[in-house]
């Protein structure tokens, strides 16, 4: 039986390790800090068309991994984004579906602000450099059709 990635079966899929909060306390606020910003960014981006939000939300997981078990925990067993981070983080890449939308959405809102919302040409340049990076970063992660989880 074949489960898609975004279904509740991944719910039970662990997590590879527990957080390594780092002792500094410094560091652990600016790691803390980081990790609030990106989060918000990466819900922005669930919710907003257009704009990627598990990237963001991989990211915030990263630091929450560093400074804060609690959050980091609450990323990974959200009940929208949880199952995407946790199946990202244990080694089973994209699926095909969230490539193919990801992909697609970035490219026209690229090329839409470059046509018509963008006069600098060198920010047209920047933007078509970054689309090409988010481009070829998707395409290079492991692609998955369905996730089967092993007992």
């Amino acid at each position: 039986m074949s489960v898609r990635p975004d279904t509740d079966v991944l719910v039970q899929l662990p997590d590879a390790e527990a957080a390594h909060v780092v002792d500094s306390p410094v560091v652990r606020f600016i790691y803390g800090l980081l990790g609030f910003i990106f989060l918000g960014i990466g819900i922005t981006g669930v919710l907003m068309p257009g704009m990627p939000g598990t990237v963001f939300l991989l990211v915030a997981a990263w630091f929450f991994f560093r400074s804060n078990e609690r959050m980091y925990n609450w990323v990974l067993n959200h009940p929208r984004f949880g199952p995407t981070v946790r199946s990202y983080r244990a080694g089973h890449g994209i699926p095909r579906r969230i490539k193919v939308i990801a992909v697609t959405l970035m490219l026209l809102s690229v090329g839409f602000s470059v046509v018509f919302a963008v006069n600098n040409n060198w920010i047209r340049i920047l933007l078509l450099g970054l689309a090409a990076y988010g481009t070829w970063f998707i395409l290079t992660r492991p692609t998955t059709e369905d996730f089967v989880p092993s007992s």
